[in-house]
């Protein structure tokens, strides 16, 4: 059999043809095995909530899982964590577990604050409340307590708007009013006692009592505790204080 024979222009053609046909596959097919090739793509896993709600947390006395009471304490704009143990040690009772969170906001003069501007209470509420529920499930037969002394007892304060959460008393020292953002419930849960000086030069006497008639015109048990001094805590405060906590 005679083998054809090619031109050099049609040799030429021949090998454009077969290089093209090659080159040429269904789209549908590249498709697929682009799809085959490809590694799966990696499942971002859920982000890990940081512990006591991203605070920085001091513990004092009873070991948290072996406690019968916890108490939170929120210190005041440009203090620590330290500023309440002293307060702390005196109001302690038997298996009690107390917490010292610091503010998340550094201030230029020293120190920490929950707010330096109205944005930060509802993230700092957030913060406290994420630390008391997870108090709450390491130890749910703790009964817990919150208490603040001026900005911490502000903070404080806006944990009354919740009747979730597992708090059994509210101990408010010198607090600023705070317009609740939301209505307070029909029944305020904890029991509040709340301290103010009529002399105060830094918030004033009229805040809390402006607090006072929110929380009564809401069912609050308050033990409402005005006194003779400026912006502190005198002794007949810690002991009502320390008083409320052995009932």
């Amino acid at each position: 059999m005679a083998l054809p024979v090619f031109s050099g222009q049609t040799m030429k053609r021949f090998l454009f043809l077969t290089l093209l046909i090659m080159g040429c596959t269904d789209p549908a097919t590249q498709l697929q095995t682009s799809a085959t090739n490809q590694s799966p793509s990696p499942v971002e896993p859920e982000p890990t909530p940081e512990p006591w709600g991203g605070l920085k947390v001091q513990f004092v006395g009873q070991p948290l899982a072996d406690a019968k009471q916890i108490v939170v304490m929120l210190h005041g704009y440009g203090a620590s964590q330290e500023d309440l143990i002293p307060l702390g040690e005196y109001i302690g009772v038997e298996q009690q577990c107390q917490v010292y969170p610091e503010a998340p906001i550094s201030v230029p003069d020293g120190g920490f604050a929950w707010a330096t501007e109205d944005a930060h209470w509802e993230s700092s509420t957030k913060q406290i409340i994420a630390l008391i529920e997870e108090l709450h499930d390491s130890n749910q037969d703790a009964k817990i307590a919150v208490g603040g002394f001026s900005q911490g007892a502000t903070l404080a304060s806006l944990l009354a708007k919740d009747p979730g959460l597992p708090i059994d008393d509210l101990f408010l020292y010198s607090p600023a009013w705070l317009e609740f953002k939301s209505e307070l419930p029909d029944k305020v849960r904890p029991d509040v006692l709340l301290a103010h000086g009529r002399f105060d030069q830094v918030l004033p006497f009229f805040d809390a009592k402006e607090m006072l008639g929110a929380l009564l015109r809401h069912d609050a048990n308050v033990n409402w505790m005005p006194f003779n001094d400026g912006h502190t805590i005198p002794k007949q405060v810690v002991d009502a204080t320390r008083d409320k906590l052995l009932r």
